[in-house]
């Protein structure tokens, strides 16, 4: 190598010190984003210690899905007050994404300790639960909206679900009536439910009570038959309903092929009737 090229990187070394692929720079080269240096008469292609920033900087926005002709652009016409306003720029998209992925890992969490609770319950088992106050942010009134519209019903759902997701809340529930679950309009929900950790952000507050506990197996066509069950075992052991039923999904068709593996949990609070 002559003397004036010791103090330059070989494409090689270039690649291997940057974690690339030396197609990765062939290709730079080619389109004009990033070249090397010199290039001697051989077509061999050296690269500068000043480079590598460069190079960083074009790593970082590919990181961020920048198309290379963007890349290209600000390369060309580079300013202190061009890099400051890409820096701003970025960090804001960056602080949109970590918020993206605080928001999924924290579904992917609650999803884990959901699943985890219905592998183990009984779910024929119907017990009773003191239960501490929860906080809720509900849906508008579902009025006329059945379960069995599914479509409307689905709309109505993601709506809320958008609206309400976030670090705080917990998976979307449902919400029946007493006076629904007695006259058996077993598929007309109230409100859709999430439960929040910010009291703030509440819209209803579910009363520390004792709850009466049960679970729902198979198709939600037949979970008029468990609430028949949970009236049968109020009437057995002199208890009455309070005002609401919450419907919690611990497995759907995310963790089940088929209909007949999913499973609810119904919480109603109860008192005993004197």
């Amino acid at each position: 190598m002559a003397k004036y090229l010791s103090d330059y990187f070989s494409t090689g070394e270039f690649a291997k010190i940057c974690g690339v692929n030396k197609r990765t720079l062939f290709h730079y080269d080619d389109i004009g984003l990033f070249q090397p240096a010199i290039t001697d008469e051989k077509g061999y292609r050296y690269y500068s210690s000043e480079q590598f920033d460069i190079f960083l900087i074009i790593t970082m926005l590919k990181e961020l899905s920048v198309p290379l002709h963007e890349m290209k652009q600000y390369l060309d016409e580079r300013t202190p007050e061009k890099l400051q306003e890409l820096s701003r720029q970025k960090i804001v998209e960056i602080d949109q994404k970590i918020a993206k992925l605080h928001q999924i890992r924290h579904l992917l969490t609650e999803s884990i300790q959901v699943t985890e609770k219905g592998i183990h319950v009984d779910d024929q088992q119907i017990f009773l639960e003191e239960q501490e106050e929860e906080y809720l942010i509900l849906s508008d009134l579902l009025y006329e909206i059945s379960t069995k519209d599914s479509i409307q019903w689905m709309h109505e759902f993601k709506r809320f679900e958008d609206q309400v997701t976030s670090e705080s809340t917990s998976f979307v529930g449902t919400m029946l009536s007493r006076e629904d679950i007695l006259n058996r309009n077993y598929f007309h929900n109230i409100y859709f439910f999430a439960r929040t950790t910010k009291r703030s952000d509440a819209t209803f507050i579910k009363p520390k009570a004792l709850y009466l506990i049960a679970f729902h197996r198979g198709s939600y066509k037949t979970i008029g038959d468990t609430y028949e069950r949970i009236k049968g075992y109020c009437i057995q052991n002199s208890f009455q309903i309070g005002d609401f039923s919450f419907e919690d999904s611990l497995f759907d068709n995310v963790s089940q092929k088929e209909e007949d593996g999913y499973l609810m949990q119904i919480s109603i609070a109860v008192e005993k009737i004197k």
